[in-house]
């Protein structure tokens, strides 16, 4: 993960609670169904779960109810807060850069995956199944279906003076759906896609077994 995201991640830490809670305007439609789509998430997920930056812990919470967990954190603040909201180890370490781990059945992300650049994002995937053979995947975040689309959205910020907002739209590496469509698949992995809200999109990709290869949820 890049370096200069984590003075984002120190900004971040003490305010993203509050923010994904919908207190934040600028905001307000990017956590739109915040909690529903965590629960969701959990819904999703098997066995042995990695997650990447578990922030503040808030998917944490939820996967602990059922299931091992190895959380990994890059942000020093975010991290300590995940300790003190759940109790358990949180791990330094990023999408790309992480302990050895003997058992990996569910790879989960939320909010956090567009940090990677595309070409980042595609060495994880290949790395993560060249380690644990095709665990599955589980990612929720912000992506666009078009350049088109992702214009749309920052011209929409702009119209309502959302300047943090257009700056993260800016600055981020937020992929389109089918890169990320196409990255998976190319690893051998069906692909279920739904979008959640104007900004967010769920990811369910599971190994490829024969059939169709892809389809939306």
């Amino acid at each position: 993960m890049n370096l200069p995201f984590m003075d984002i991640f120190k900004d971040w830490a003490k305010d993203y609670d509050t923010a994904v809670e919908g207190h934040d305007e600028q905001y307000h439609e990017v956590f739109v169904e915040y909690e529903q789509m965590l629960d969701e998430v959990a819904l999703h997920v098997e066995g042995t779960v990695l997650e990447f930056g578990v922030g503040t812990g808030n998917l944490s919470s939820r996967i602990l109810k059922g299931h091992p967990l190895i959380a990994i954190e890059p942000s020093p603040e975010m991290r300590q807060i995940a300790i003190d909201k759940l109790g358990i180890e949180v791990q330094e370490g990023d999408f790309l850069r992480y302990p050895d781990f003997s058992q990996v059945d569910t790879v989960v992300s939320s909010y956090a995956f567009h940090h990677l650049k595309d070409s980042e994002k595609e060495t994880a995937i290949r790395q993560y199944v060249g380690e644990w053979g095709h665990p599955k995947f589980v990612l929720l975040d912000t992506m666009f279906e078009s350049p088109a689309s992702r214009q749309d959205i920052i011209d929409w910020a702009k119209a309502n003076s959302y300047s943090d907002l257009v700056e993260d739209l800016n600055r981020e590496y937020y992929p389109y759906t089918t890169t990320i469509r196409s990255m998976l698949e190319a690893n051998g992995y069906n692909v279920m896609m739904t979008q959640k809200n104007k900004f967010v999109w769920l990811v369910v990709a599971t190994k490829y077994r024969g059939g169709i290869t892809h389809e939306n949820i």
